[in-house]
Formats: C-alpha cells, structure tokens, sequence
C-alpha cells in the first residue's frame, strides 16, 4: 500500500515588480564556496525538513545520500548556473540556509523561462527567523532578473513557515493541494 501525503501549488506569474530582499543575509554562490560545502549544507538542513518526502529520504538513504541523489537528480530535468544556486548568511557569518532556483527545460514562452526553486532550506538553528522569507525573496529576485515568465514552487500542507513565506513573497495558491505518494 502507497502513503501519499498533500502538497499545496504556489506560482508566480510576471510582470511583477522586481521582489526587493530584505538585507539582512550575505549571499555566497556555488562558484564561492563549491558542490562539497552546498551538499553538506543540503545534507544539514533535510535531517529535519517539514517535507515528509524528505523526512522519507532521510530515513531511507541517511542524510548526506538523500542530499546527494536531491543534488545529482536536478540535472535530469533542469537547466542552472553555478551562479544562482546560494547559501546564505547572517551578519555574524553564520549560516543561515540556501536556494536552488532552476529553469525548465523546453517551457520558454515569448523568450521568457518558466522557473522553480527547486530545494530551499533554512539550518535547523536558524529556524523561527523568517530567514525563509528572505531566501524565497533573494531565489524569486535571481529568477526574475534570469528572466522568468512564471515560477512554480510547491510545498507540504504540514511546512506552515514555507506556505506564510510564499504568500509574503507574493505567489498565490494555484490549486487545490494534490496528493503525492510517499
């Protein structure tokens, strides 16, 4: 028998103003700090993720492989640069968490991408922060300026703290919540 759990569609849809990020993170990208850093931050932040997928993978692969196969799985469907994928950090230079924006492959529309952010994480001590909102803010930001016709993004009915950031940030529910099998 399949477990299935609800995840709740959010989009955004251009034009928009471009989203303004609060200053209260340091930005570093994939090219500064490198894939073991990014992995082992992924890894970190997935041990007590409010996505019960993640919370599955955990528990299936360990952390640090659910981290690497999430990490290695974005390149079968998606197109990046070094460049946009972030961690980021307070102004004690601690860090706080990390984005993975994304385009879709084959969805452009009048020489606009559509996007995602395809892992977005806050460190488990940061947490109850608002930092989600600023990496939602900065990741929405990077996919406007890439050029983004409409972002889709989903979460689990169960991430409250992920839900309120996109509906700040200015993406609007796009349906009902659908089922996804765990």
């Amino acid at each position: 028998m399949t477990t299935h759990y609800e995840k709740i569609p959010f989009v955004w849809e251009e034009p928009k103003p471009v989203v303004q990020v609060p200053e209260r993170l340091i930005f570093r990208s994939l090219n500064d700090i490198g894939i073991e850093y990014f992995t082992t931050t992924v890894s970190y932040a997935i041990t007590s993720s409010l996505d019960r997928s993640d919370q599955k993978a955990v528990r299936e692969l360990r952390a640090d492989q659910a981290a690497a196969k999430l990490i290695a799985q974005v390149s079968d469907d998606f197109d990046y640069e070094p460049e946009w994928w972030q961690l980021g950090f307070n102004n004690a230079d601690e860090l706080v968490g990390f984005i993975q924006p994304v385009i879709y492959r084959g969805c452009r529309k009048d020489n606009l991408e559509e996007g995602t952010i395809y892992y977005i994480g806050v460190m488990p001590k940061q947490r109850g922060k608002r930092y989600i909102y600023d990496l939602l803010c900065q990741a929405t930001q990077l996919l406007q300026q890439i050029g983004v016709w409409r972002i889709f993004c989903d979460t689990d009915v169960l991430n409250t703290p992920m839900i309120r950031a996109f509906q700040e940030v200015g993406y609007r529910q796009y349906s009902s919540p659908w089922q996804r099998p765990l």
